[in-house]
């Protein structure tokens, strides 16, 4: 999954997801369903944001990852207690 964040002239900041080659708008739903398939973020790109706001981006996403690789750990542990 690939990540890209751009800051408006207004400053809010938007995210679209790329899938495949095409960027698309981002949804909590399909970054999800992405992460659930495949716990990886390949590649971000941040745009014009300053690093204040790149290193705030990156420890979310660094947290987020390790919720999912918790969750992917505790599913095999079941996995091996029901074998």
């Amino acid at each position: 999954m690939k990540l890209l964040f751009n800051k408006e002239d207004n400053n809010d900041i938007t995210v679209k997801i790329q899938q495949g080659t095409v960027p698309v708008d981002f949804t909590y739903t399909e970054m999800i369903k992405q992460l659930l398939e495949n716990n990886t973020i390949d590649d971000t790109d941040f745009g014009n944001l300053l690093d204040d706001e790149k290193d705030n981006l990156e420890e979310m996403l660094n947290k987020i990852s390790e919720i999912f690789d918790e969750e992917e750990e505790s599913e095999e542990e079941t996995e091996q207690t029901t074998d």
